[in-house]
């Protein structure tokens, strides 16, 4: 028994695993250690070529390759990708400039052979201008296709990407509406990312319609522009949605009744930032299209003008629980906050990041949010410097929150002495809430 128990320890369990899983567990290892496994066995002699996934993505496996190496690496991947004899289907393709060593005829041949082998997903970085293969937007096996490439992207009239669930755009230039067109014809596409996306001088209208979407972030930089442009989003069934944008100059949004995170950083262009009536009527249309939203982040410089404040709010965050507020310059004041927060009475966590500001909350306001009085758990006051603006803040947070439990102060810019000073102060503040603890950090 015992030397049969000791036979069985030692036991090649790997090699008597199938080939599909031996396959599999390739996928998980550098190129060059998938290929060193060829030398294992007979069995594993060609074992590497049928892996389904193939990723030249990590720039560290070419550390201290010569032009020879590259050279080498380059007419293998041209054999194991254009391979006559066994075409097995490619689950995933990742690669970056480095694996063609700025190879561009290359690159493109390479996902031209891809795109042949029933590809699901497909991730491209390259950091000049790559021309791509028209088949590549009327692929009917991709799920998830990623792109990072700079200079103008050209899309075909006809596409069909009929099976795509994700698609991420770096960097690109649109100069034409066709992108648009692209987004709206996915018809099973959930995920939508545009980041550091060029707005050309011909686009007049971002218009995305698409109502199976559930995660979308859109960051636009706009590029020799001497006229303004419409935003048009249809897409009713967001649970995320992030828009970094300057303000255009009108908002038509759907509702979002599905919405439970929102991020949103709005700010004018120079001509415009000290008032334009259009643009502040276009800020309250974006937020009282996400006006359903549960957790919001909120980027507005010179929030005053883009948000009209009057005897009656335009718009209520019902279910919004969670803000953090968000601004980058002095041109906020605690009054705009308080009236803000009349918006949203069932908030419970508040964060606010502002610079110092030269005016607080004077006249102190008579109607306290219903959220202070009876909703707010948590308030963090980041970037705190002890101006005079922020402690009438805090002052009329902690006379009214009557259920507060934690109010976190973050200094910032300060000497241990300052800090010290300023922290005795805003302990010797009167509470309304028995339980609440002041943090200083």
């Amino acid at each position: 028994m015992a030397k049969q128990a000791k036979n069985e320890g030692v036991l090649d369990r790997i090699s008597t695993l199938p080939d599909h899983i031996l396959c599999h567990m390739l996928c998980f290892l550098p190129i060059k250690d998938a290929v060193r496994t060829s030398v294992l066995s007979p069995r594993w002699r060609y074992l590497f070529t049928f892996m389904s996934t193939l990723d030249l993505y990590d720039y560290r496996q070419f550390r201290g390759f010569t032009r020879r190496d590259f050279n080498d690496f380059k007419n293998f991947v041209d054999r194991l990708l254009l391979f006559p004899k066994q075409q097995v289907r490619l689950e995933c393709f990742r690669v970056t400039e480095n694996a063609s060593d700025g190879d561009c005829p290359r690159l493109y041949g390479w996902i031209c052979a891809v795109l042949s082998r029933g590809i699901k997903e497909l991730v491209v970085s390259y950091g000049k201008t790559l021309r791509l293969p028209t088949l590549l937007f009327t692929c009917q096996s991709l799920v998830t296709l990623e792109l990072d490439i700079p200079g103008d992207m050209k899309i075909p009239p006809d596409v069909s990407l009929p099976n795509l669930k994700s698609l991420n755009l770096s960097n690109f230039l649109f100069s034409d509406g066709l992108i648009f067109k692209l987004v709206s014809s996915c018809h099973v596409l959930e995920e939508l990312y545009m980041e550091f996306v060029k707005l050309g001088r011909n686009i007049t209208e971002v218009n995305i319609h698409n109502l199976s979407l559930k995660r979308m972030t859109l960051e636009f930089v706009l590029v020799n522009r001497d006229k303004d442009y419409k935003m048009v989003i249809n897409a009713p069934n967001l649970e995320y949605f992030k828009i970094y944008d300057m303000l255009a100059n009108g908002y038509r949004v759907s509702s979002m009744n599905s919405l439970e995170h929102a991020n949103i950083k709005v700010h004018q262009c120079p001509e415009y930032a000290i008032y334009d009536v259009n643009r502040e009527r276009a800020a309250t249309n974006l937020l009282q299209a996400i006006c359903n939203v549960k957790c919001l982040y909120l980027l507005i410089t010179h929030a005053e003008t883009l948000i009209p404040m009057g005897p009656e709010p335009v718009f209520a965050f019902h279910k919004l629980v969670q803000l953090k507020f968000v601004n980058e310059t002095e041109a906020w004041v605690g009054t705009w906050i308080l009236e803000f927060l009349h918006c949203v009475p069932n908030l419970e966590i508040l964060h606010l990041a502002l610079d110092a500001a030269s005016e607080g909350i004077k006249p102190l306001a008579e109607n306290v949010p219903s959220c202070v009085s009876f909703h707010l758990t948590e308030i963090r006051i980041s970037r705190f410097v002890g101006d005079e603006p922020m402690f009438q803040m805090i002052s009329f947070f902690l006379k009214h929150a009557t259920v507060l439990e934690t109010l976190i102060i973050a200094m910032k810019y300060l000497t241990e002495k300052e800090e010290l000073s300023i922290t005795k102060r805003l302990l010797e503040l009167p509470r309304n809430s028995r339980s609440c603890q002041v943090i200083t950090e």
